[in-house]
């Protein structure tokens, strides 16, 4: 019994003295108890550190080692979510390591949290659980300096806001960042239950690998900078609801190798892309395409290079893409209500001329300037069987029109266009038959 006293004394004076004479506290004190490296579960050692530091305000040392984790770490356990405030930091990444085989998430957190400097590892033969898990909301959080292995997702988060993550190697992962709004279904702006967007934070240095997604947000005023995606399906993904569009995210400076669909964007009003490079596959084995947009409001491309052979340079849904796309081999697939412009050069649209020389209007997003020169690239079928592929060279000069045929592939060569009050019309200059059906014109600015 006396023996009992004494050692519960030394572990009161033990635990007075870490809250009285350091903030930082290490999860191998003798408080707490963690080994490294001996492959026995630390679950409990770390969470008595972590609990300790949440009701005295402490940083939670995880030091050099291997510590095995077999349950969740939940940084809200002992406060609640709202003060859950608390530093975990290792030595280095390559030196402080914890580890899992359990389908879990290795981390809980909530508002204002900081985790750096750690390796975090599944090592079960199956993706699953994840890193760190934000399961309702974080605001001023940051995560650095992290390499993360082998589970579902890196970091899955929901409402997440005011928060940095940089300096992060994620590999053989699901998902690398996943911040949603709702699970699969998005979230509204601040109309609980619903919830909100993922909101102002900032992406910077982000590695991911051997992904299905490298980074997936439903997010608005987000930026994701110096960010490089190799190996995966899909290297960006940025999606709203349908009746409430996520908008204003950047992107810049970003690297894709190996990476099927470069930029997925769905349910979006503005996208800005600045500084991009993208390695497409092989000529007998092309990746799908840079920009897959549907309902993506603007999209604006700035300074992109590539590499090697692509599917297609964008497929577009009511989408208007503004940009040059580097995509050797790479065709645009473009429905009726979307455009792409290179840099306000390149313009596309449907198009279907009677055989009555009557003047058809091109649809008004199809725009021209004043004193330029224009490549116009008309196809279709005439008259119900015949094959068209024709191009023209259009001159603008203060509203006045001339036209010229540079080339053909086939056809009757009586398409005429004039310029009119800013507009183009188009006709075929005969009557009878069928006329051009299932046609495209496509609008490239040459001068």
């Amino acid at each position: 019994m006396k023996k009992s006293l004494i050692l519960l004394a030394l572990g009161c004076t033990s635990l007075n003295a870490l809250a009285a004479d350091t903030s930082v506290i290490s999860i191998t004190d003798q408080a707490f108890g963690a080994i490294a490296n001996d492959n026995i579960d630390d679950s409990n050692a770390i969470q008595s550190a972590i609990n300790f530091a949440v009701q005295n305000n402490k940083t939670v040392y995880i030091p050099a080692g291997t510590f095995n984790v077999e349950n969740t770490l939940d940084f809200t356990a002992a406060g609640g979510s709202h003060r859950s405030r608390i530093k975990v930091t290792g030595e280095k990444r390559e030196l402080s390591k914890l580890v899992t085989s359990s389908n879990i998430s290795m981390f809980k957190v909530a508002h204002g949290v900081e985790i750096h400097n750690l390796t975090l590892s599944q090592t079960n033969s199956q993706k699953q659980g994840n890193a760190i898990d934000i399961p309702f909301a974080s605001y001023r959080s940051h995560f650095s300096k992290l390499d993360i292995a082998g589970f579902d997702k890196g970091i899955n988060g929901k409402w997440v806001i005011w928060s940095r993550f940089e300096d992060l190697f994620i590999n053989n992962v699901n998902i690398g960042i996943n911040l949603h709004g709702n699970g699969d279904a998005p979230a509204y702006w601040n109309t609980e239950p619903n919830g909100w967007f993922n909101n102002v934070n900032i992406f910077d240095n982000i590695y991911v690998e051997k992904s299905q997604t490298g980074i997936k947000l439903a997010a608005m005023g987000s930026n994701i900078t110096n960010s490089t995606v190799q190996n995966s399906n899909i290297g960006v993904e940025i999606y709203g609801p349908a009746n409430h569009l996520t908008w204003n995210n950047q992107i810049s400076n970003f690297y894709a190798e190996g990476v099927q669909t470069v930029f997925k964007v769905k349910n979006s009003r503005t996208l800005d892309i600045n500084g991009v490079f993208a390695q497409g596959g092989r000529s007998n084995a092309r990746y799908r395409a840079i920009i897959d947009a549907e309902n993506a409001g603007s999209i604006t491309v700035h300074g992109m290079t590539g590499q090697d052979w692509w599917q297609h340079s964008a497929i577009l849904k009511n989408t208007q893409l503004t940009g040059k796309l580097v995509a050797i081999g790479g065709t645009g697939n473009y429905d009726n209500q979307s455009t792409h412009s290179n840099g306000i050069i390149k313009q596309t649209a449907s198009i279907s001329l009677p055989a009555n020389r009557a003047w058809q209007a091109l649809p008004e997003r199809i725009t021209i300037s004043g004193n330029s020169a224009y490549r116009v690239t008309v196809s279709g079928i005439r008259d119900g069987y015949e094959p068209v592929l024709e191009e023209y060279t259009l001159y603008n000069f203060n509203g006045s029109s001339r036209f010229g045929k540079i080339s053909h592939v086939s056809g009757k060569q009586r398409i005429k266009f004039k310029f009119d009050a800013g507009k183009i019309f188009a006709k075929l200059d005969y009557s009878g038959g069928g006329g051009l059906s299932n046609g495209k014109i496509t609008v490239e600015k040459v001068h």
